[in-house]
């Protein structure tokens, strides 16, 4: 994770208070000049609050001892300040955390803020799977894929085996003009495998070339016994099908329809045999030959076409994040497939052993239309509410926070020396992540986080709230596949407290060390979260020149793929 920080640090740090008169700092003239910020008390919305809807009531008091409150604005908005200081602004907010910051102006130009977070939108329970959590399209590129399992499993295959297992190939019984026709051993050059996207599924070409059958065979002709050695040679056997994927019972079923196959400049070289015993070869001994081909590479395919989609397949599994373990489920519920590729959609669900009754933010938005999913290698498209339903149920577990210990030299020590024994974190509201189509970024919201910094009695020496928006970004994993990580937060600090007995007040420095600090703490957690977020992939598929793009409460992510 790389940190850039951006703190716009709010509250009283107990420093340019008071007045300054002429000739010391004032005006000149021996007047005094007020450089004391006023006092901003918000009550509603109280902090960690969850609302439902898109509308919050903001509302206070803003006072100041030597001159009057000249304005009031609330995230960027004026708002009327009565006889008594107090105000109320309505905002409207977007699903999500939207961070709340009110400023008091004095007369003077002097200022005092307010940080804060409200979370709004609609709670949904923990156990309510994201509908259309992830959509994928695989284009032709990636069809390769499976083009080369294919190949890899026909190179591997031992067709010599299967035919003789099935000796004599041909046994036309026991008259005077009768033959049993074995297989010895089949040979060729390689098997090539072509695989493309159509309409409703993918076109497999299987050829194997310059193939090479030898075997022998025992005959009567008219009542007398004889044999002879056989070899059949072609240019190639090709065999060809459509795989259609087909969803079934909440997963996908592969079949192989359409097969087609034939042999490419069919030779034989068999002698000194009767006529009859050459029209079989013609024949009988073709046709066999071409079952035994054509068969086991139908048998072949279908599984083939599976290990493909395997990660695309209906699937439970449970990984182990941040001390807890998380139950993840996917379940394949549209498919379509045209010449430009498939795109397969899945519904998502994670949920954290013991915490069914936990509750996480919902706003489903139509997934991305096929047309923006579209790409010349892999794209898969994540919803925000995937990584939301996440976020709630290892936030209510408690595994996001945790006790800062001070290292020397560190934000903790600098500020607080020996007397710090530990920051704890205590997250008042679940981390939101956002796709927003509209600014064109994703992103995490940390919202009021408060940090303790405790002292070596147990004392409370300072507590700081912290918001911050954490922009998240695609790199390439080890493994090959994408994932999401995060980036640059935009930090918002507010000292609430602080204890009189210290011998040095906090400074904005010390303050943005100490919030930068227990981001970072956090955002290291957010990462170990985010690599377990169920992206599918493509068996043995290498991911390079890795893009994201944020699209109406998805983020697109993918890139080239490599075998």
């Amino acid at each position: 994770m790389r940190t850039v920080v951006h703190a716009l640090l709010v509250g009283s740090l107990a420093a340019c208070t008071g007045t300054v008169t002429g000739g010391a700092g004032g005006d000149g003239d021996g007047a005094k000049r007020d450089i004391t910020p006023p006092t901003i008390v918000i009550d509603v919305p109280q902090r960690g609050t969850l609302a439902e809807g898109t509308r919050v009531v903001v509302s206070g008091r803003a006072t100041d001892v030597e001159s009057d409150i000249s304005q009031v604005t609330i995230n960027g908005q004026s708002t009327s300040v009565g006889p008594d200081g107090s105000f109320s602004l309505e905002l409207e907010v977007a699903e999500g955390i939207t961070l709340i910051e009110s400023i008091a102006t004095d007369a003077a130009g002097n200022q005092a803020t307010d940080a804060r977070a409200v979370l709004a939108g609609t709670l949904v329970p923990q156990t309510t799977p994201v509908d259309d959590g992830v959509a994928a399209h695989l284009s032709g590129a990636a069809m390769d894929g499976l083009a080369g399992m294919v190949s890899d499993l026909a190179n591997n295959t031992n067709f010599t085996a299967i035919a003789t297992a099935a000796n004599p190939v041909v046994d036309t019984g026991g008259g005077c003009n009768s033959a049993k026709v074995y297989v010895e051993s089949i040979n060729h050059a390689g098997i090539a495998v072509d695989a493309g996207p159509v309409s409703g599924g993918i076109d497999a070409d299987v050829s194997i070339r310059r193939l090479e059958v030898r075997g022998r065979v025992s005959f009567r002709a008219v009542c007398i016994g004889g044999s002879a050695s056989w070899t059949i040679r072609a240019d190639a056997y090709d065999v060809g099908g459509r795989i259609a994927p087909a969803l079934s019972g909440g997963n996908i079923a592969i079949s192989l329809d359409g097969v087609t196959s034939a042999f490419r400049g069919f030779n034989l070289d068999v002698n000194n045999v009767p006529g009859f015993i050459e029209n079989l070869f013609e024949g009988s001994v073709r046709d066999k030959l071409a079952d035994i081909l054509r068969d086991k590479v139908q048998e072949m395919v279908p599984p083939m076409a599976n290990a493909f989609l395997a990660e695309f397949l209906a699937d439970s599994w449970s990984v182990g994040v941040l001390g807890q373990t998380v139950e993840l489920s996917i379940r394949p519920t549209a498919m379509s497939w045209t010449s430009q590729g498939g795109t397969i959609v899945l519904d998502t669900s994670a949920t954290v052993a013991g915490l069914g009754d936990a509750l996480y933010l919902s706003s489903p938005r139509p997934r991305p239309a096929d047309a923006d999913m579209a790409s010349t290698g892999i794209r898969i498209g994540v919803a925000d509410d995937v990584l939301n339903q996440m976020l709630s149920a290892i936030w209510v577990s408690g595994a996001l926070e945790e006790a800062i210990l001070p290292i020397e030299g560190d934000a903790l020590s600098a500020a607080f020396g020996a007397d710090v024994a530990s920051a704890t974190l205590t997250m008042m509201l679940p981390p939101v992540a956002n796709f927003d189509t509209t600014t064109g970024t994703a992103r995490l919201t940390v919202g009021d986080l408060m940090v303790t910094a405790v002292g070596q009695s147990g004392e409370t020496l300072a507590e700081f709230v912290v918001s911050a928006e954490i922009e998240l970004a695609v790199e390439t994993s080890s493994n090959g596949r994408v994932k999401l990580v995060t980036r640059t937060p935009r930090i918002l600090a507010q000292v609430l407290e602080q204890s009189p007995t210290l011998l040095t007040e906090l400074d904005n420095l010390k303050v943005a060390a100490i919030a930068e600090l227990a981001i970072k703490q956090m955002s290291l957690k957010a990462d170990d979260l985010l690599e377990s977020l169920p992206v599918p992939g493509i068996a043995d598929a290498t991911i390079t020149s890795p893009t994201f793009q944020p699209a109406g409460g998805y983020l697109l992510m993918g890139g080239e793929v490599t075998f």
